[in-house]
C-alpha cells in the first residue's frame, strides 16, 4: 500500500478544507506521512495562491498540528512553488525557504498577455489556446518544447525535491486536439527533460489529482512516460495533489497496480525528516 501524500492543499490557497480536515482524512485513510503544500504567494494573484500576509499563520498552524497529531502521523511543512520563465523561482519565497521541510517545484505560466499578467497553461481550454496564439503565434509544438525547457531550467537551477505534475501541459489537450504527445518531437522533449532530472536526482511526482478532477487522461505523467522514468532509474513519489478530503488517497490502489505493471516497485517517501526509498 501507498501510505503517504506530499502534495496537499487547503483553504490557505485553492483547497476546499482546512489543514486539520486534511490531516484527519489522512489519518482516517491510515497514511503515515504527509506534506502540506499550499500554493506559494504570487504577486497579482489571489484566487488560487496564498497571500503573503497569511504565511506566518500557515506555518504556525502546521506546527500546531504536527504537535497535536504526532502520535498518529508525520506532518511536514511544504509549499508548491512556481518557477517562472522570466524570473525563476517565485521571489516571494526568498525569505521563507528555510522554514520548509521540502518543496514541490511546478511550472504553470508560459507567457504574459497584453494586460501584462501571466497566463497559465492549466486554466480553461480557451485560455490555453489563446495563450498559445498570443505567445507562440499558434505554434503548439513551440509552446510544449518551451514548457519542458522551463521545467529543465527549474531543475537545473533550483533542484526542487519534487517536480510537480510534469506533463500538466496536456490537461487542456483532450484527445490530442492541440498536439499529439505520441509524436517523436514530444517524446524527445520529455526524454531531454528526464535526463536533466536524472542528473540532479530530483523526484518525479506521480500525481493522481488530475484523475480525480478531470478524468483518466489527466494521470500525470502519462503511462508511456513511466516506461522512460523506469528505464532511466529516476525516483518517483505518489501524491494526491489533494484539494479536498476526498482526494487524500484517491486512485492510489490503481496507481500502485500501474506502477507495478511497469516494473516500478519502490517510491520515495519523506520519513523521519529525510527522503527514503520505500517498497509498496
Amino acid at each position: 500500500m501507498i501510505k503517504s501524500n506530499f502534495h496537499i492543499h487547503s483553504e490557505f490557497c485553492d483547497g476546499k478544507n482546512t489543514i486539520e480536515d486534511m490531516v484527519l482524512a489522512a489519518i482516517d485513510h491510515e497514511l503515515e506521512s504527509i506534506g502540506i503544500t499550499s500554493h506559494a504567494p504570487i504577486e497579482g494573484e489571489s484566487h488560487w495562491t496564498m497571500s503573503v500576509g497569511d504565511l506566518d499563520k500557515y506555518f504556525e498552524e502546521i506546527d500546531r498540528l504536527k504537535n497535536k497529531y504526532s502520535s498518529s502521523i508525520e506532518i511536514y511543512t511544504s509549499m508548491e512553488i512556481d518557477y517562472f520563465f522570466d524570473k525563476g523561482l517565485n521571489p516571494s519565497m526568498k525569505y521563507y525557504m528555510n522554514r520548509l521541510d521540502y518543496y514541490i517545484g511546478s511550472v504553470h505560466a508560459l507567457g504574459s498577455g497584453r494586460n501584462g499578467k501571466y497566463w497559465y497553461l492549466d486554466e480553461d481550454p480557451e485560455s490555453f489556446v489563446s495563450g498559445i496564439n498570443e505567445t507562440f503565434h499558434g505554434d503548439a509544438r513551440k509552446a510544449v518544447e518551451y514548457y519542458y525547457d522551463i521545467l529543465s531550467n527549474m531543475v537545473l537551477e533550483c533542484n526542487p525535491d519534487i517536480v510537480g505534475h510534469m506533463d500538466i501541459i496536456k490537461k487542456n489537450n483532450p484527445g490530442g486536439k492541440i498536439f499529439n504527445e505520441r509524436e517523436s518531437w514530444y517524446k524527445s522533449a520529455v526524454d531531454k527533460f528526464l535526463d536533466v532530472v536524472k542528473t540532479k536526482d530530483s523526484i518525479i511526482e506521480i500525481n493522481t489529482g488530475g484523475v480525480r478532477r478531470f478524468g483518466l487522461e489527466c494521470f500525470y505523467p502519462s503511462h508511456w512516460i513511466l516506461d522512460m522514468i523506469r528505464d532511466k532509474k529516476i525516483k518517483v513519489t505518489v501524491n494526491g495533489d489533494s484539494h479536498d478530503v476526498g482526494g487524500v488517497n484517491y486512485y492510489y490502489a490503481e496507481t500502485a497496480e500501474i506502477l507495478k505493471s511497469k516494473g516500478i516497485n519502490e517510491i520515495s517517501v519523506f520519513k523521519d525528516g529525510e527522503w527514503k526509498n520505500s517498497k509498496f
